[in-house]
């Protein structure tokens, strides 16, 4: 943690979300150059990181957006490049507004093709999803190739198709995977080639989803090469991927304030945010976010350990226990780290705890306020 850095946040306003642009760009460039040395072109998934303002950061280096709705689609038309669209089913009171925004629209089953028979579609690309029946993902309720899926065609489905609506579709998409290697995205590329390669001939592009561990050290893009080339040379087909949380990795951070100490056989720093409502996927997921300030104690030091509980009546509200070099007390800032991705996207107002403000940070600018929310915006959502 640089200390020009730190100098800045100790005059913020807590608890705010700050997304260090300089990270998010040296990401995207990163990313930028693994996927162009690989021949796949990147779309952003607005899922994860639904934040207009940081649009200008993101666009030199994407084909364009992927959008889970139409809602994420108007947002992310923003960027002014492709707007991809995929949901399980859609609206025929959306269909128009789809259309109009939206270059991809991709259909999870063929019948879903009609709601949009009625609107002018000329311009659209039409792509249909593909479960390569696969299990990359290990907890069901991620796996989106899971027994019973709701998600894409099989094969078998696939070959039940009418030639007529084959004939509409460009593309297709395929999304199996959520934070897996490259082994896990070479077996995704081999089994959709031996499934569906006999269809392949009959469009132009391929989505293969996000999910891939596109930053971690491990991760070895040549280990997929040979299968990615039979996609490109063989079939000729334009590839995208659409990583959201690789894009956004180690750049967003979470600052809080301690507000109090208390005892209770453990000291339990109490903080001005919540996991409920700031920080929901840790809360759903299990997993101990990183402090990246103050300083860590030793693990095996517990003299500064402390529980750190959020501000709201649930009992749960807990980050977890942490070891620091100093005491803590009212008044300190705490920043957690790994808070860019799916932050924006599900927090909440339980208890009434307002949203943290949204910041952006660079070395050359320092501190630039975003946005910040008042008691207006959570009268809107509830009265």
């Amino acid at each position: 943690m640089n200390t020009e850095f730190v100098s800045f946040i100790e005059k913020v306003k807590t608890p705010c979300y700050i997304i260090d642009t300089d990270i998010l760009t040296d990401n995207l460039k990163n990313i930028k150059k693994q996927a162009d040395n690989a021949g796949l072109a990147l779309l952003f998934a607005m899922k994860g990181f639904p934040l207009a303002k940081a649009l200008p950061f993101i666009k030199p280096y994407v084909e364009g957006i992927s959008a889970s709705g139409l809602f994420e689609a108007k947002l992310g038309r923003k960027l002014g490049k492709e707007v991809h669209i995929h949901t399980p089913a859609y609206k025929a009171e959306d269909a128009e507004a789809i259309a109009t925004i939206c270059s991809h629209i991709v259909l999870n089953s063929p019948q879903q093709i009609s709601v949009f028979n009625q609107v002018g579609t000329a311009k659209n690309n039409f792509a249909l999803r593909l479960n390569p029946e696969i299990n990359a993902v290990k907890e069901a309720v991620y796996n989106p190739c899971g027994r019973y899926s709701r998600f894409g065609l099989t094969k078998e489905a696939l070959s039940k198709v009418e030639p007529d609506i084959m004939d509409r579709i460009s593309g297709f998409h395929i999304h199996a995977l959520c934070g897996n290697s490259s082994k896990d995205f070479n077996n995704l590329l081999s089994a959709g080639i031996e499934k569906f390669s006999d269809y392949f001939h009959s469009v132009s592009w391929i989505n293969l989803g996000g999910g891939q561990a596109l930053t971690e050290d491990d991760f070895d893009f040549a280990h997929f090469q040979a299968n990615l080339d039979i996609l490109h040379t063989k079939y000729h087909l334009k590839t995208y991927i659409e990583p959201c949380e690789y894009l956004v990795m180690e750049s967003g951070f979470l600052v809080v304030t301690v507000l109090d100490i208390v005892h209770n056989e453990k000291d339990i720093a109490i903080l001005d945010t919540s996991l409920s409502c700031h920080a929901l996927d840790v809360l759903k997921n299990y997993y101990q976010l990183p402090v990246v300030y103050p300083e860590k104690g030793r693990a095996d030091h517990k003299a500064y350990s402390y529980l750190l509980a959020g501000n709201s009546c649930l009992a749960g509200d807990v980050f977890g226990e942490y070891n620091f070099s100093a005491p803590l007390k009212p008044g300190d800032k705490i920043i957690f780290g790994d808070m860019g991705s799916y932050s924006f996207a599900q927090v909440n107002y339980f208890n009434g705890i307002n949203f943290p403000d949204i910041l952006f940070y660079s070395r050359m600018s320092g501190i630039k306020p975003i946005k910040s929310y008042t008691y207006t915006e959570y009268e809107k959502l509830y009265d």
